[in-house]
């Protein structure tokens, strides 16, 4: 008894429309909970891993205004990277991330750094960051 590719092709499509019509039963949003529990435990992690830093920053030793105003200005000339440190904090005692770019200009009031307008005020450390070297 020869059987060539198309009678195959065809008991086998009748093999699987049976097993559909009778024997499957789609268990709907169940099969997709496991992609979104695990969705859901990459950004938890995240979140923890984000506070987890957070708690562990330092605040830096506080700068003159005068020292501050020199590194920025001399970063500013020779457009240097600068990193600051604010001397803001979170009600529960949290120091913002530092802020590190170019140095873009200034106002009486604030520094321009990349886009981010920082009032004078509320500058606590600085310093300009070394070039990486590629």
């Amino acid at each position: 008894m020869d059987i060539n590719n198309e009678e195959i092709d065809n008991i086998t499509l009748k093999q699987a429309s049976q097993f559909f019509k009778y024997d499957y039963h789609d268990r709907g949003m169940i099969k997709w909970q496991g992609y979104y529990l695990s969705d859901h435990t990459e950004h938890v992690n995240k979140i923890a891993h984000e506070v987890k830093h957070a708690n562990q920053r330092v605040r830096k030793p506080e700068m003159a205004p005068e020292l501050i105003a020199k590194i920025l200005f001399e970063a500013y000339a020779q457009q240097d990277t600068v990193t600051i440190q604010l001397s803001t904090q979170s009600e529960q005692g949290i120091i913002p991330p530092m802020i590190t770019g170019v140095v873009k200009g200034y106002t009486d009031k604030a520094i321009v750094i990349g886009t981010q307008f920082i009032p004078q005020t509320n500058l606590w450390w600085v310093s300009k960051t070394p070039p990486t070297t590629p």
